[in-house]
């Protein structure tokens, strides 16, 4: 992962001309930053204040701190942004926002940025890496087609970003496996956890039994406050168990699958 963010800031530096090249010599960015910050309260006009915020957001995601790169943009002037300015602002938000596995705020920076900039090959690259995350394979498509649509010679790339849009992974619903989980051990077994749907409807079955023959013989308070009292323990904590396992599935689907077209757009 670490790889595909360096290579990521990489792309960044090409399309949004940044001010720091990833490829120079070590420097030490807290200093560059006090110097911004200097910059920014003795700024004389608000693009030069404009100005050294986008400096100090690029070092920020430059040393790899996201979400402070983020809280630099919020110090913009948005009335005040030239229109390189303004393409920069929106394609280092939407970058953040994705590194910062903000997804939902990579995307809708986008949606804004549509009604302000052309489209540029970084704000369609992190588009369909974000929508990927999401789960959104129509429109992670839609963008990822566009993309290498740029790149015409690259028909391998192209065959193989196709293939694995034809596999997507497929998601369940947490609050299926929950209400599924009505019957013991259903729940776990939708979430794909055969054998922790086994242990829960033996459990059940073993507490149910235990509380139903203890009242049989008269045993009325250790069948209720033992059987009883651990069997609705086993049986709510099972609903839960499985809402988890199924949000657990999900996302180590969703991790495999998009390591996987991360890989491959970036190649």
């Amino acid at each position: 992962m670490k790889r595909l963010i360096t290579r990521l800031l990489c792309t960044a530096s090409i399309f949004l001309c940044a001010i720091f090249s990833t490829k120079a010599q070590p420097v030490d960015w807290d200093v560059r930053a006090l110097e911004l910050e200097r910059q920014i309260y003795t700024a004389v006009s608000p693009s030069d204040h404009n100005h050294s915020v986008l400096a100090k957001c690029e070092i920020r995601k430059q040393q790899g701190l996201y979400n402070e790169a983020l809280a630099e943009l919020s110090r913009v002037y948005a009335y005040a942004l030239s229109e390189e300015q303004t393409a920069e602002y929106y394609t280092q938000r939407a970058l953040c926002s994705y590194l910062a596995e903000e997804f939902d705020s990579a995307l809708t920076t986008i949606e804004e940025a549509a009604f302000y900039v052309p489209r540029s090959e970084l704000l369609i690259l992190v588009e369909a890496l974000a929508a990927g995350e999401k789960g959104d394979w129509v429109r992670s498509r839609k963008a990822a087609e566009e993309y290498l649509a740029l790149y015409p010679e690259e028909s391998a790339r192209a065959a193989a970003i196709e293939e694995l849009y034809r596999h997507t992974p497929s998601l369940r619903n947490p609050m299926t496996a929950y209400w599924l989980s009505l019957v013991p051990g259903v729940g776990q077994l939708y979430a794909g956890e055969v054998w922790s749907g086994v242990v829960s409807l033996v459990a059940n079955g073993l507490l149910g039994g235990f509380a139903v023959s203890e009242m049989m013989v008269g045993q009325w308070l250790s069948g209720w406050v033992v059987g009883c009292g651990l069997l609705s323990n086993t049986y709510f904590v099972g609903q839960e168990r499985a809402r988890i396992l199924t949000e657990r599935r999900n996302q180590r689907l969703l991790r495999e699958y998009n390591d996987q077209l991360r890989e491959t757009l970036l190649k």
